[in-house]
């Protein structure tokens, strides 16, 4: 999860929940002083909206205008707790309104919807106006930790067996295709080639990495610092 890739402005992943805000808003702040016109997106799940940096994150962007879009997944479940154990107000949206941050609620697994908000949001951020959160109503398809999520013990799944099949049956990927062959965007033929292509890149991938050597133990410490 400690991943970073700035040629593709990637600038770091972390599994501290809730620790990449900060560093998507100095990235934003750099761009403000740099006035070069580009735009942080922080991306983060339901479950940090109980941290307290998100809230010092959305005032200080308000504050200073910064060119920053925040990114709610939010798929209800904070790991393993649902968010109607944890929270009062259900509409994640709505934390941005007492920073007068525009924010919106969308479809999240509906990929125009999504585009067209973040089209929105960009444009807002390009102009000088300041940050905007988007919240994307969305699901996960596997547990937590996997499709073998059995943190509980033997119970595999906390949610609903209703709950997921439910939302299986709004898939994004299926969701969008169903959208390409009605409007005539796309045949099946077309589609089919496009999963057999990714399903080969993945694999490609996985037998690379699983063909890797290991990194050497002697690597254990570098790059670690200490004062």
């Amino acid at each position: 999860m400690h991943l970073i890739a700035p040629e593709v402005n990637m600038m770091g992943a972390a599994p501290i929940v809730a620790g990449t805000i900060s560093l998507a808003m100095g990235a934003a702040l750099a761009s403000l002083i740099r006035q070069d016109h580009t735009v942080a997106v922080s991306f983060f799940g339901d479950g940090a909206t109980g941290e307290g940096v998100l809230y010092e994150c959305l005032n200080f962007a308000a504050l200073k205008k910064l060119p920053m879009v925040f990114v709610c997944e939010n798929n209800f479940y904070a790991t393993h707790m649902s968010i109607r154990e944890c929270r009062v107000e259900n509409s994640i949206f709505r934390i941005g309104e007492p920073f007068c941050i525009p924010s919106f609620e969308v479809d999240g697994n509906d990929v125009l919807k999504i585009y067209e908000v973040g089209k929105t949001a960009i444009a807002k951020c390009r102009e000088g106006l300041g940050p905007v959160l988007i919240e994307c109503l969305t699901y996960r398809f596997r547990g937590h930790v996997g499709p073998d999520d059995n943190i509980q013990g033997a119970h595999t799944d906390i949610r609903p067996k209703e709950e997921i099949e439910s939302w299986m049956q709004r898939d994004p990927i299926t969701l969008f295709e169903d959208y390409l062959q009605r409007n005539s965007l796309m045949n099946a033929n077309e589609l089919a080639e496009i999963n057999r292509t990714a399903r080969l890149e993945v694999a490609e991938a996985h037998a690379f990495a699983m063909a890797s050597e290991l990194p050497d133990k002697k690597e254990l410490t570098s790059y670690v610092f200490k004062k």
